[in-house]
């Protein structure tokens, strides 16, 4: 807990200064969760509606309704973390950069005299990732925070060393026969890999690969060095014989993962994975494809670039929230405009793992 809060003698009064419908989870929604079930008066206020953002679900938003949509996925949210108080402004997704300050300013001070917080919870300068409208908000929230004398912390993401790609083919080698997904699980794996990247949580390589049809995706006999999900098309398993001729083992389409017997059992890959019609994958990797790299069983060129990584850096405060992580999956569920994600869509370990610590440092 927040040293601030600890010596109360009543539940404290939380006020969460954010851009965006959706960047409570990010910053903070494991504490949110955690204070809230103690008791705790947690006020969520968004300065836009989040109108300029993704559509990553057609069905359930248009750029015209967008706005109104992330209002109520908000609310949802804020629900699941057992958050009840919502303040949601339209100030123009996209603009607060160029805002004047009063205006901007006049938000936080209201907020902060009605809800009377005894912590103020922002981004931190940087925006997590250079968000100018996190920026902004940071900047009026720290202001706003220290001229009213209530202490703000900013949420940190430092780099972390972990790698998705080794937390799925953990999961994956611990299921009996291959896991067939759908098209709608790739899409959300995709989207949620690359916001864990964006925001640190994850440090893998990833890219999109397009093999057309009759296209080798991966040799039998060679490095493994890839996991791959299929996001479109059909792809056929065969082993190789010595002298050549080929045996089918399996076929697999949309929403399936390949490469995980590679990875996990030493590092060469044990069958052929052919496109049998024009195939588009998302692909995981620790590193950058090299240049150089080299294909087959005698190929003696790395295929990676694994650069050094720094140690993470660390934040004034860190908190174990594991336990709150399927609440803060359940959460971002509710954000389905922007990442099209259910909640059951992964295994407790994948998400313990990279939900499970929120960082902040004191203003």
């Amino acid at each position: 807990m927040l040293p601030e809060l600890k010596a109360l003698d009543r539940p404290p009064r939380l006020l969460g200064l954010f851009a965006h419908p959706d960047d409570e989870i990010f910053c903070g929604a494991g504490m949110f969760a955690e204070l809230a079930a103690g008791g705790a008066d947690i006020r969520i206020v968004s300065y836009t509606t989040g109108d300029a953002g993704q559509i990553r679900d057609a069905r359930i938003a248009t750029r015209a309704t967008l706005g109104a949509v992330r209002r109520r996925e908000l609310r949802a949210a804020a629900a699941e973390l057992g958050i009840t108080d919502v303040v949601i402004h339209d100030r123009g997704d996209g603009t607060l950069a160029g805002q004047p300050d009063d205006e901007l300013m006049a938000i936080a001070e209201h907020n902060i005299a009605e809800h009377r917080p005894d912590v103020i919870v922002s981004f931190g300068p940087d925006g997590a990732y250079g968000h100018p409208d996190h920026i902004r908000v940071s900047e009026i929230a720290t202001i706003a925070g220290a001229a009213a004398g209530v202490p703000v912390y900013h949420a940190a993401f430092p780099r972390q060393p972990k790698r998705l790609i080794d937390l799925l083919v953990d999961w994956l080698r611990g299921l009996d026969d291959w896991h067939r997904g759908t098209p709608e699980f790739a899409h959300g794996l995709m989207l949620f890999a690359d916001g864990s990247s964006m925001l640190g949580f994850a440090s893998d390589h990833m890219d999109i690969g397009f093999y057309p049809a009759g296209t080798f995706i991966v040799e039998q006999g060679e490095r493994a060095d890839k996991l791959f999900l299929i996001l479109s098309g059909t792809v056929d398993v065969t082993i190789e014989a010595e002298d050549g001729s080929l045996e089918h083992l399996d076929s697999a389409s949309a929403g399936t993962f390949f490469g995980e017997r590679g990875l996990a059992g030493g590092g060469v890959r044990e069958a052929h994975v052919i496109a049998t019609s024009s195939v588009t994958c998302f692909v995981l990797s620790p590193g950058a494809p090299s240049n150089a790299a080299g294909r087959g069983s005698t190929s003696e060129v790395d295929g990676l670039d694994v650069s050094e990584e720094d140690e993470p850096s660390t934040a004034d405060f860190e908190f174990d929230v594991s336990r709150h992580a399927a609440a803060k999956l359940r959460a971002l569920a509710c954000h389905r405009s922007q990442y099209a994600l259910t909640a059951d869509m992964f295994p407790p370990s994948i998400i313990e793992a990279l939900f499970g610590v929120e960082r902040f440092n004191r203003a």
